[in-house]
């Protein structure tokens, strides 16, 4: 019987620490607590914001279009700078 390999996931945890805090200062500039921003982007409570600005979450591009769209700002304003 062959063994089914283990499938792995890229993570870049450097880019998602600073991408999260790109996100809290813009998010902080804007006057927004989490939790409100988690109700802008129809979240029922900040967790999920809250683990994309510590950088613990390799979310989706989507949800990175969602987030910006509810800071009014475009998506390549949160991404860190090289």
């Amino acid at each position: 019987m062959k063994k089914q390999s283990k499938k792995v996931y890229f993570r870049d945890d450097v880019f998602l620490k600073k991408l999260g805090e790109n996100i809290r200062k813009i998010r902080l500039d804007h006057g927004l607590t989490q939790m409100e921003l988690a109700f802008k982007c129809d979240d029922k409570d900040y967790s999920q914001i809250n683990r994309v600005e510590l950088g613990k979450v390799n979310f989706s591009v989507s949800y990175l279009s969602l987030i910006s769209t509810a800071l009014e700002v475009s998506p390549k304003n949160l991404l860190p700078e090289e």
